[in-house]
């Protein structure tokens, strides 16, 4: 996958994937709750390791914005991140 905005958009549900199940680790009780924030720590890590991994230009490398930036261009070698 080449596109910097579909792979943040895929971050970005990970990482809200891993929201829902701190929030279902909070209604849970306590033997699932352990084992719901274990999962979310995942969620919420892979998330992170995505983003850092695949959230770049394509043409010079760089890390890409990872907030709701416009990441059209690329800010350091002012390129379309198009692909």
């Amino acid at each position: 996958m080449k596109n910097p905005r579909t792979c943040r958009l895929i971050g970005y549900i990970i990482l809200f994937a891993g929201f829902g199940f701190v929030i279902a680790g909070s209604i849970a009780g306590n033997t699932a709750r352990t084992v719901l924030y274990l999962i979310a720590g995942l969620f919420i890590a892979a998330s992170v390791v995505w983003m850092i991994k695949k959230v770049r230009c394509p043409h010079c490398g760089a890390l890409l914005h990872l907030k709701f930036y416009d990441i059209s261009t690329c800010q350091y070698c002012h390129k379309r991140t198009d692909c």
